[in-house]
Parts: C-alpha cells; structure tokens; sequence
C-alpha cells in the first residue's frame, strides 16, 4: 500500500504538468460530516465517532474524462477504544477512551468521468498534519469482593449489595498530543457526482497507512498500531 502511495503522488506531478492549456480549472469549497475509527493491530473494542470537515480544493481538468483535484483541509476524526486489565489483585480496570483528533490534510485526487459524464470515480494520497489531539476517559476500576455474605442463607430475602463489589468510575478530560505522531499518510477512494456546473456530491473512504500511535492510557498492557480509518459524504462548491 505504500508504494501505491507514493506511486499515485508522482502521477500527480505528472498530470499536472501535462494539463491541456484549453481547459479552465476552477477553484471550490467543500464541507461534509466524517465517521471515523481505529484499526490496525491489536486495536480492539473500537467504535466510531461523528465528526465534521471543510476545506478548498482546486479542479484541474486534464482532459475531458480526466482530472486532478489537490485540496487543503480541516478534518476532526478519531474513535473510541474499549480495554480491560485485570490484575494480580482482583481488581479489574476498564478504559473508555473517546479520542479527538483534528487534522489539516491535504490530498491529491485523480478523478475519471466515464464517457464524459458528471459522475466521477477518485482515488488519490493524502497527507495529515495532527494539530489536536483529545481523550474523554473513563474509567471504572473493580474490586472484586471474595468473602462470604454470613447473611446470605438465613435471609434470603435481603439484597446482597453491601457484600457486592466495590466499583469507582472517573472521567478525565486530558491532553493526549504527546501519544500521537504528528504527520499520517494513507489512501482515499470515493465517488462524486456533479449536479450542476457549480455544485457537487461525493463519498470518500479514507485508509491510512502509517501507525500513529501504540497506546491511549497508562493501563494498557499490549501496544498496539494504531492507525485511522474513515468515511465521509460531502457537499461542494466551484467558482
């Protein structure tokens, strides 16, 4: 997946410098909404989160079924991870992790129009700059109560809550830029549809390539390559 990668960034740089002098590229805005994950290994009990992005992008035709699309964008997309450690003491840990992270990215998309058409299939790199990172934690430790209720047989009517186990949730609000590298890379694949000269719809999937994290918390015992994953649908304006 790598060299696709880097193989699709130097077609860029050919197609644009091959671009037909009688086409008229044209400079937009777009806006959508994102759901996005963790995958990668040993990343478990993961969910996804909503967010939101906007960016600018420049439509370059290079030919009437063919063209590059650079944009510059601002993306919040993430996910939740869910993990259990139980220790030597009985005490069991759970983690809930909602994670934030809000990207400027910049992809370059190759777009193909069959027969000259306004629907359009893309595939193109990206590259993201992390600039915020944030975890909503919480987390629920469990002491687990191995004595015997001496109540329990002669009244059996009574709740057996004092003898339960003993349970403390906490929830942190914490930065978490440091446990994140600040540079991704990955892959986009989506499809697009004009609905006039000026107005457009498109769903992309986004896979990324490098690991940008191994851990979430101090309690987690196994690393784990942690790298994001998302799907948005959007909305575009060219001028």
């Amino acid at each position: 997946m790598n060299k696709i990668f880097f193989a699709l960034v130097m077609l860029g740089v050919v197609s644009l410098s091959a671009q037909e002098k009688t086409t008229l590229p044209q400079i937009g805005v777009k806006t959508g909404a994102n759901m996005a994950s963790f995958n990668g290994k040993n990343v478990k009990n993961n969910d996804y989160i909503v967010g939101l992005s906007a960016g600018v992008y420049w439509h370059i035709p290079v030919t009437s079924q063919f063209a590059v699309q650079p944009e510059i964008n601002f993306t919040r997309i993430g996910g939740r991870l869910e993990d259990k450690v139980v220790e030597k003491t009985k005490t069991t840990v759970k983690n809930k992790n909602k994670i934030t992270l809000d990207y400027i990215e910049v992809p370059i998309m190759f777009k193909y129009y069959p027969a000259g058409s306004r629907f359009n299939i893309e595939v193109g790199p990206q590259v993201g700059f992390n600039i915020y990172a944030h975890n909503n934690a919480t987390t629920t430790t469990i002491n687990h109560i191995t004595h015997h209720n001496p109540y329990s047989n002669s009244l059996p009517t009574f709740s057996n809550s004092a003898y339960n186990d003993n349970v403390v949730t906490t929830r942190a609000k914490r930065d978490v830029q440091d446990l994140f590298k600040t540079f991704d890379y990955g892959l986009n694949f989506g499809l697009g549809y004009n609905l006039t000269d000026h107005v457009n719809v498109g769903a992309r999937c986004y896979m990324g390539l490098k690991k940008i994290a191994e851990n979430v918390n101090e309690t987690r015992e196994t690393k784990a390559s942690i790298k994001n994953h998302s799907f948005s649908i959007g909305v575009g304006y060219s001028f």
